[in-house]
């Protein structure tokens, strides 16, 4: 059986971005992303959680180009990999850090909300956070899952 590793995150760049390098020479970014995550409390109301994740980027393009537009508070749409990397720390114990590997970014647009506006938008927000519970309630309630034979399967 082959394995999937595949995250897809999309928050707001926590601090600008570093530029860090592997001991071999190999240039890499560090974009630190905060990610909302919404859901109902068990007395039915909207609780956020807030979880941090490092994104790396390799590649000097990408880099120059993250370094430029990626300062404090861009949003930001990763596709990539989760990656855990071990080492013995100063005290002889194992130690181990997971973040993600970026295979694409893209910078999404910016909500702006103004006063005069800020009423819609609270509804708004109030919407879809009641579709997005509605969304994770559905998908946790689906019993119905689709295998697929690898011989009949063509790639």
């Amino acid at each position: 059986m082959g394995a999937l590793n595949q995250v897809i995150i999309e928050g707001n760049v926590v601090r600008d971005v570093s530029i860090r390098e592997k001991p071999w020479g190999t240039k890499f970014c560090v974009v630190s992303l905060a990610v909302n995550h919404y859901y109902k409390d068990r007395q039915g109301n909207f609780a956020e959680e807030v979880g941090f994740y490092d994104v790396h980027v390799f590649g000097e393009a990408n880099a120059q180009n993250l370094v430029k537009n990626g300062k404090k508070g861009v949003p930001l749409r990763v596709i990539g990999r989760l990656k855990q990397e071990r080492w013995k720390n100063s005290d002889g114990k194992q130690a181990s850090r997971n973040f993600i590997v970026a295979a694409h970014v893209d910078y999404l647009k910016r909500q702006t909300k103004t006063q005069d506006n800020a009423e819609e938008a609270k509804s708004k927000e109030e919407a879809t956070k009641n579709e997005i519970f509605d969304m994770t309630r559905r998908m946790n309630d689906t019993t119905d899952s689709l295998t697929v034979d690898e011989a009949d399967a063509a790639f």
